[in-house]
């Protein structure tokens, strides 16, 4: 045979294989592009589930929120309402102390109250009209004003409470 014979079927051997190498590429490609698109779908179906996760967050955000903006709200209201029952007691006290010097001062007209010889305003306050003897001296505040006026004995206790 001769040497053109050969360089024929060379180049027909080499196109062949080149043929098939191309196939070979393009089944592979489209192979992966059926495994891309595939990829894809998957992925699609996940973005709904993602989707509703992401909203699912945004709302316990939401949520999180009002419920810090509620918290600092009533935090605000109980700092006003003690700043107001700091004032009733302020209020309370003055009243107090006005009411002690009235009972003195009622104490001290009053012929029928004997007197130590230290007057302390427990004991004034406590002087009934008409008593024989000393006043007696009980051992607390609201004890010596439950004789007084038992209103003012229930405000004591309300305000001694926690």
């Amino acid at each position: 045979m001769n040497t053109a014979v050969w360089i024929v079927i060379a180049v027909v051997v080499v196109l062949l294989i080149v043929a098939i190498a191309l196939a070979l590429t393009r089944k592979q490609q489209a192979a992966k592009r059926v495994e891309a698109e595939r990829i894809r779908e998957k992925a699609a179906e996940r973005t709904t589930e993602v989707d509703e996760r992401q909203a699912l967050a945004d709302e316990s955000a939401a949520k999180a929120r009002r419920a810090q903006a509620d918290a600092e709200a009533k935090a605000a209201e109980a700092r006003r309402l003690n700043l107001q029952a700091e004032t009733h007691l302020g209020d309370a006290a003055t009243s107090r102390d006005e009411l002690d010097a009235e009972y003195e001062r009622a104490n001290k007209i009053d012929p029928d109250v004997k007197r130590n010889a230290q007057p302390d305003a427990a004991v004034k306050r406590n002087a009934q009209p008409g008593a024989v003897g000393e006043a007696s001296v009980e051992g607390t505040h609201d004890a010596r004003h439950a004789q007084v006026n038992p209103a003012d004995t229930e405000r004591d206790a309300e305000r001694r409470r926690p």
